[in-house]
């Protein structure tokens, strides 16, 4: 009976389309609903999972083609599958009360069908990509979450930005995802005989690329672009600012919260079950999170665009993702267990985290936007008496990710910490994950004030006011989980252990207290009691209500009385220009990816007009085998 469960919400989100396909205004509901119930099974389905292995197999077809593997369709939840299902079902719980009035708006303005339909489906889609156990399955089913996802970034099809930003964030993905095609091919082909089966996997292919290494960094590279794209990871993150923003906001917090986490999840899959463990290769990972969180953020830091400065952050929280798991791989290849088990928790912690405080923070730009009409820090201000419960929420989810005591990111961010800054080969990119984390808190004071507390420059939330009760809740209770999760990390770290477990790595023995991880082995203590008395005065200091309309500013060690309201755009211009070099370098990459982008264009066109042409396409269909074949040592087929 339990195992059938997970079927359930594959039967509730397909009927939810189906009724999204009508015009009619409860149509909205209903979808919402029926979502909203999906969503907590799959709460359910992933408590399951981290008590027992729940597997479904069905035999589809009776083929004995090349492509026999489809034959079996096989679901399967282990406590690592269900780590990710519980986040999504939380989350899209959230996001599906969150629309039921939040959509609304858009009655009248845009074609509903777009969304009523797309939205179950990408709900869908996500969720068959964690139960699946097969590649060829998760190959079809992650094409497919990129096709309808694409839809709901150009739900307001009326602005061009919206359909732009969609074309590019499918383009993207799309090329990355024929990254994840050859490496699943070339896996396939050579090592396991057509057995995408994740089990047999996981038992033929570590012994076979130890002793194929060109191979193993060959499938690495393949497979970091190709997850590398659709988790945002800098070099290959250029879709998401433009189409995080575009999406309607509870759309926004799925995409940000889980949709750019399944890589993580397949990341995990590929590097500790299904490769060798090899050093250089969690050295690559954790080197490609730096560069993520270090310019992602430095960028977030310059945002007046609310989503825009979230969608920066959700880059940048990559980074601090892929970091300590590029870092634990590295340590378990070196035999140092009990560092690469901290490692690894301390990254599906700030996975899990992320999730909850950016999920939540997207929706409050989404409640802002709802009631002011605009997302621009410029000429937002002083919603805080108008809007209490949306900004406590904010106030959370910015101290949140800002990793403060007692919430939920500093417990993460603190893993991360004594994990790196342990051994001489992280320590550095511990100390630039240090150095973010200030940067972080800037870059959501600036979030909070600017919308907040700070006069507004004009009137244009004169009438704001707290939003419905279906929007406000969800809110609530994700910054509920922040706090909870953040006093008590006992809990999720128990979801975790178990996480790790089910992929060979037992956690390491820690200490654990309100807030607060510690390992066994060593001392804190000192540390501790110093980050939590200097942390907890900056807390205190910063929320000391202020006297009176004019306040004495500090700008870069300067204090400057200001009568008038400051705009986001003045907010840290100093800090822009004392590091000047990062941004430059930030634009000449910009400049070279767009010349890359018109070359590929002027290229595209050419093709194009050569596809008319069937001999010409003949021909290269011809050429491109036989690379094919060479690549694969002449394999008999």
């Amino acid at each position: 009976m339990e195992t059938q469960m997970l079927l359930i919400p594959v039967g509730i989100l397909i009927v939810a389309a189906v009724i999204g396909l009508s015009k009619t205004k409860i149509a909205l509901k209903i979808v919402s609903i029926l979502s909203a119930i999906a969503s907590v099974v799959m709460i359910y389905i992933g408590v399951l999972g981290f008590g027992t292995t729940l597997e479904l197999k069905y035999n589809l077809f009776n083929s004995s083609s090349l492509f026999a593997s489809l034959n079996w369709l096989v679901f399967r939840v282990d406590s690592l599958s269900a780590f990710f299902v519980f986040i999504l079902g939380i989350l899209s719980l959230c996001a599906s009360i969150y629309g039921i009035r939040y959509m609304e708006k858009y009655f009248g303005k845009e074609d509903m069908r777009v969304y009523t339909f797309n939205y179950p489906i990408f709900l869908l889609t996500m969720y068959l990509v964690l139960i699946c156990w097969d590649l060829l399955w998760f190959i079809i089913f992650w094409e497919l979450m990129s096709l309808f996802s694409q839809f709901l970034v150009a739900f307001e099809q009326s602005e061009k930005k919206a359909v732009k930003a969609a074309f590019k964030y499918f383009c993207m993905t799309k090329a990355g995802a024929e990254f994840l095609v050859l490496a699943v091919v070339l896996i396939i082909l050579k090592a396991t005989s057509f057995n995408a089966d994740y089990s047999e996997i996981a038992n033929i292919l570590p012994a076979y690329l130890s002793a194929h290494p060109g191979m193993l960094y060959a499938l690495t590279f393949a497979l970091l672009i190709g997850f590398g794209v659709k988790a945002a990871m800098i070099p290959f993150h250029s879709w998401l600012p433009d189409a995080h923003p575009e999406a309607p906001s509870n759309v926004s917090a799925l995409l940000s919260g889980i949709m750019i986490k399944l890589p993580i999840y397949m990341l995990l899959r590929f590097f500790i079950s299904f490769f060798p463990l090899e050093p250089e290769i969690g050295l690559i990972i954790a080197v490609f999170g730096v560069l993520t969180l270090f310019f992602s953020m430095m960028y977030a830091l310059l945002q007046k665009d609310s989503k825009r400065l979230l969608a920066f952050s959700s880059i940048d929280n990559i980074g601090y993702i892929l970091l300590p798991m590029g870092a634990g791989i590295y340590f378990l290849a070196n035999g140092n267990q009990f560092l690469g088990s901290v490692a690894l928790a301390a990254a599906l912690f700030h996975t899990m985290n992320h999730a909850f405080f950016k999920g939540l923070l997207f929706l409050t730009a989404g409640s802002v936007m709802y009631e002011t009409g605009t997302r621009d820090l410029n000429y937002l201000g002083s919603l805080a008496k108008k809007m209490p419960l949306t900004a406590f929420a904010a106030l959370i989810g910015s101290l949140a990710i800002a990793g403060m005591p007692p919430l939920n990111g500093f417990v993460s961010k603190w893993m991360i910490y004594i994990s790196t800054l342990s051994s001489p080969a992280t320590s550095l990119f511990g100390i630039i994950a240090i150095f973010i984390s200030a940067v972080t808190l800037g870059a959501f004071a600036k979030y909070f004030t600017a919308i907040f507390t700070k006069p507004a420059v004009k009137e244009i939330d004169a009438d704001a006011k707290e939003v419905p009760l279906l929007m406000s809740a969800p809110q609530l209770l994700l910054a509920l989980l922040c706090i909870v999760f953040g006093i008590y990390p006992f809990i999720p770290l128990k979801m975790i252990s178990q996480a790790l477990g089910s992929i060979g790595v037992p956690l390491a023995s820690l200490v654990v207290y309100p807030s607060l991880v510690v390992p066994k082995t060593g001392s804190y203590s000192p540390i501790i009691i110093f980050a939590f008395l200097l942390v907890s005065t900056l807390i205190a200091l910063l929320l000391i209500p202020s006297r009176g309309s004019v306040m004495s500013t500090w700008k870069t060690g300067r204090s400057e009385d200001l009568n008038v309201s400051m705009p986001a755009d003045a907010y840290y211009r100093d800090f822009k220009e004392a590091f000047n070099e990062v941004y430059l370098l930030g634009d000449v990459s910009k400049g070279f990816v767009q010349k890359v982008a018109k070359i590929g264009k002027r290229f595209g066109t050419k093709f194009e007009a050569l596809s008319y042409d069937l001999n010409s396409m003949l021909s290269l269909a011809m050429i491109l085998i036989v690379i094919l074949v060479a690549l694969l040592g002449g394999v008999s087929l």
